[in-house]
C-alpha cells in the first residue's frame, strides 16, 4: 500500500510540526477508541477549529488530551 499525503498552503514549511502533531493525535485517539471530531487537537492545530478557544484554553485542552497534565 502506498499512501502519498500532499499539503499546499502559503505557509507549508511552518505548518510541517503541526502537522505532525496532528497525526499523533489521530494515533492517540485511535488508541483511545475516541471518534469523530477532536474538538482540543483542532483548537490547538488549526486556524479555524469548529469550536474556537483561547490560545491558554486550547494548549491546556491539547495537554490533557495527550494525557501531559
Amino acid at each position: 500500500m502506498n499512501v502519498e499525503l500532499r499539503l499546499s498552503v502559503e505557509d507549508s514549511p511552518n505548518s510541517a510540526g503541526i502537522m505532525i502533531d496532528m497525526i499523533r493525535c489521530a494515533k492517540i485517539a485511535l488508541e483511545n477508541k475516541k471518534f469523530g471530531y477532536l474538538s482540543a487537537p483542532s483548537a490547538y492545530g488549526f486556524k479555524h477549529p469548529f469550536k474556537q478557544l483561547t490560545d491558554v484554553q486550547a494548549s491546556l485542552a491539547f495537554k490533557e488530551f495527550i494525557g501531559d497534565e
